[in-house]
Order: structure tokens, then sequence, then C-alpha cells
């Protein structure tokens, strides 16, 4: 009888060790968008890191804004309150205006030269710790997209862009690239553009074909013209105040988890604007490029723009300059 019982007791602690570890920890991650690369990035990174955590930390996928708006989640990274957010670098710029260098527009000659230069660890490894003092450290980062214009009117040329009342962030430097255009820059946050849009109270648009295709953009404006004046990038952001809370390992599982899915990230994202247009085209979109001369010109106009607002500035001017010199060595293929 005791022998049956040490041979039980055996296997059951047998099964025990076996058995996948119960989660510890609890990652959140949260973003505005839905059905996008930032959105399918988050899912894969969850099943990523819950694999190689051996099931230690759960993450949770929150798109839509489901945990607020993106001032409030960045007030959550920094409390603590919330793991991870997925958003582009220059949300951050509060916390750090450096965060700004990535969107200097006329410097990227094609999507994968964006990428390829944000992810080279010269560049990544301090860009994505500029607000590591706010509480903020960055996991991943990658190329959303190159920017567009979403127009009610179409814009076949550079002149037609005069005159038009476009939405723009709320920085200097994107107010002054819409009247280097001969546009008034309108800034607002993205959530109120669509009903902006749909009111005449601005002409168009300046985003990602692919978050305003997603966003059903192409039933108010009937235009979207690819000037590709910049590119978008995007990054996983963890609150350092969850990190903390982990074991040294984890801690590096989370950062390394990130990096390692840069390149499927990039391949990703370029898959998701490529098939943007026809998502566009489907629903009745007129999908313009300007002529060779015209993108020459923009490129031109705006490449100056850089160096004024972001070279000057001793806060930016030192990743600025680290941008460009890793961006000269940089391929521009996919790697």
């Amino acid at each position: 009888m005791i022998y049956r019982k040490l041979f039980l007791a055996a296997a059951g602690a047998a099964i025990l060790a076996s058995a996948p570890a119960a989660a510890q920890h609890t990652l959140r991650i949260g973003m505005v968008t839905i059905n996008d690369p930032q959105h399918n990035f988050a899912k894969r990174y969850a099943e990523e890191l819950e694999k190689r955590s051996g099931g230690k930390i759960k993450v949770q996928v929150f798109p839509a804004a489901q945990l607020g708006k993106i001032p409030r989640q960045i007030e959550n990274l920094k409390l603590g309150a919330q793991g991870g957010f997925i958003s582009p670098p220059g949300f951050f710029s509060g916390i750090n205006r450096a965060f700004q260098v990535m969107d200097a527009p006329g410097l990227f000659k094609n999507f994968w030269h964006a990428h390829n230069t944000a992810t080279s660890p010269e560049f990544r490894e301090k860009y994505l710790r500029l607000a590591e003092k706010g509480g903020v450290i960055g996991a991943a980062i990658f190329n959303y997209g190159p920017t567009s214009i979403a127009s009610i009117k179409p814009i076949r040329k550079i002149d037609d862009m005069k005159g038009l009342k476009i939405r723009v962030l709320a920085t200097k430097m994107e107010s002054k690239l819409a009247s280097t255009l001969g546009m008034t820059g309108v800034p607002m946050p993205f959530s109120e553009v669509l009903p902006a849009l749909q009111r005449k109270t601005i002409d168009g648009c300046r985003s990602s074909m692919v978050v305003m295709g997603a966003l059903k953009f192409f039933t108010t404006t009937k235009y979207i013209t690819q000037i590709e004046s910049g590119n978008i990038p995007s990054a996983l952001w963890i609150s350092k105040r969850w990190l903390s809370k982990l074991p040294g390992d984890l801690q590096k599982t989370v950062l390394d988890t990130g990096r390692d899915l840069e390149k499927w990230a990039g391949k990703m994202a370029w898959d998701f604007n490529s098939k943007a247009v026809d998502l566009w085209k489907k629903n009745g979109a007129e999908v313009i490029r300007l002529s060779a001369a015209d993108q020459a010109a923009v490129t031109s106009k705006l490449a100056p723009l850089g160096d004024e607002f972001l070279g000057s500035d001793p806060v930016t001017k030192d990743m600025y300059a680290l941008l460009k010199k890793v961006m000269a060595k940089t391929s521009d293929k996919q790697m």
C-alpha cells in the first residue's frame, strides 16, 4: 500500500512539473487603431511572448482605443497602469521632442530605406530609450508606411495642392510642410478628421492610406494621392514601472521579443500597404501618383525642413544627426 502511495505521489509531481507554468504577469497592450499593422503586430507579439516566457506572461490586446485615447494611454504607461502601447513615436514628443526626427519629410528613398534605418541597432537603441526618464521604453520599431493625402478633390499635380486645408499634426514642422506645398495646415486629433471631411471643414488629410482605409475614409474622400512625402514609423512602448515588476530574465524576454519581430513586422506592414491600394480602388476611390518630376519637386521642397526644425534645435539635433548618419549608409532594399 505504501509503495502505491509513493508511486502516485511521484506521478503527480511529474505531471505538475511538466505542466505549463501558470501566468504570473499580465501585459495589456493598447492602440487606437484596429485591423492594421499595429494591431497585427500586437497579436503576433502576444503569441511569441507567451511562448518565450513559458506562459509566465499573459498578453491581452486592446485595439480601437479601448484603453482610451492616445494621451490617456501614454499617461497609463508612465503610471504603470498599462503595460504596453503601440503608436507612432511622434506622439511621445511631449516627453522628448527628439522623437520627431523620424517624421522629417523628404529624407528616405522608399519604404525599406525608412524601415532599415529605424531598425539599425546604432539608431534604434538610442531612439527607443528617448522616453526612459519619462517612464517608457521602446521594445520594437517598424515602418508603418508612407504618407498619402486623402482628399475631396483630386490632387494630380503640385499646383492642385494650393489653397487646400489639410489636417496635420500639431507641430511647427508639419504646419510648415503644408505651407511649403501651398496648403494650410489644420492641426486636429485624428478621431475628428473624418467628421471634419464630411462637413468639408477641411479638404484632406495627410496620413497613411492603410489606416485611412481601415477607417473607411474612402466613403468621403474619393481621391488619394501617394505623394510619399514621408514615412510613418510605429513602435511598441513598454511601461518601466510594469517592466520593473518582472524578474530580470523576463524583462529581457519582453524587450528581445520585440526586437526579434521587427524584420517580420516590416514585411507585414509592406503587405498591408500593397493591399491598401486595392482596397481604395475596390471602394470606388481613385489612387493617384504624381508625375516623376512633381514627386521629385515635392521631395526637394520638403527635405530642408528637417535641418530647419530639427538640426538647429538643441533637444533634437544630436538624434537628428545620428539619423542622417545611419540613413546615409543604410540599404533601401528589403533585408
